[in-house]
């Protein structure tokens, strides 16, 4: 896939997003507007905050990550593409944040509560809402809260039913008109020039491009890398399976197309 013109950047876009949404003055009225609750002080942000707890673990990538003055967790992801099992990543995310959050030997009530939001393009799960709740509680008995303190939400910028507050809604049809390239009439909102100017004063930043360009490399070449590393899986399985059934090295060079050196390498593989 090629690499987006700088200039043709919107909020629906991961840098884009981190660069703006990492600004307390500007992800704070976003998520007081989402929340409906008063939030003091924006303790610590990071944009593009990794969470890998071994060399070899599944790591995330957090779009923007942030704490207040209560140490409350909030990770806040912008999603182009409708994305497979979002309810699955979710819980990872918040397992994650968890595990980064709590000192060693520290007491599971010390844990802190924590908002993982996915604001996605299209509608993931199909009812038209503007925004999706999760709620948790005791089946059977729904008037028993199921209360861990993790929350979840995620948001729809094609909603046909406006359940949100209509600040949120505004700011999910300003991410759906950028997703579209079509241009938005921010006069009725001061919280959206804001963001909007915020937006286009990055555009207009060579620096910024340059770290765009240098960034956008670099995870295109870890997709590269992670799709060889997948495609080298598959070829030592396949090399496997077929000297189980008594094929020869030079047969199985033959069949699949690689160098017998190669082939011999492979199948040495643990």
């Amino acid at each position: 896939m090629p690499i987006k013109p700088f200039k043709d950047l919107s909020l629906v876009d991961d840098f884009m997003f981190s660069e703006v949404m990492r600004k307390p003055e500007n992800i704070k009225p976003f998520l007081e507007s989402l929340l409906e609750t008063k939030i003091q002080r924006v303790v610590a942000i990071d944009k593009q905050k990794d969470l890998k707890d071994t060399y070899d673990a599944h790591g995330i990538r957090l779009d923007v990550y942030l704490e207040d003055e209560h140490n409350t967790k909030y990770d806040v992801e912008v999603q182009a593409r409708l994305h497979r099992k979002l309810e699955k990543r979710i819980r990872y995310y918040e397992s994650g944040i968890d595990r980064h959050s709590l000192e060693i030997n520290a007491d599971y009530e010390e844990l802190s509560d924590s908002f993982v939001i996915f604001l996605c393009v299209e509608d993931y799960f199909g009812a038209g809402l503007a925004v999706y709740e999760r709620e948790s509680h005791i089946k059977g008995a729904p008037e028993i809260p199921y209360e861990d303190g993790s929350h979840a939400y995620i948001l729809n910028a094609s909603f046909t039913k406006e359940n949100g507050n209509p600040a949120v809604l505004d700011f999910l049809r300003y991410i759906r008109a950028g997703y579209k390239g079509e241009e938005f009439d921010t006069s009725s909102s001061s919280y959206l020039q804001q963001i909007d100017k915020a937006v286009n004063e990055i555009k207009q930043d060579s620096g910024r491009e340059m770290e765009y360009m240098t960034l956008a490399m670099k995870m295109m070449d870890e997709r590269k890398e992670a799709f060889e590393q997948g495609e080298r899986a598959s070829q030592i399985k396949t090399i496997k399976r077929m000297l189980s059934r008594d094929m020869s090295l030079e047969e199985i060079s033959d069949m699949i197309g690689l160098d017998l050196e190669e082939v011999k390498r492979l199948a040495e593989k643990k």
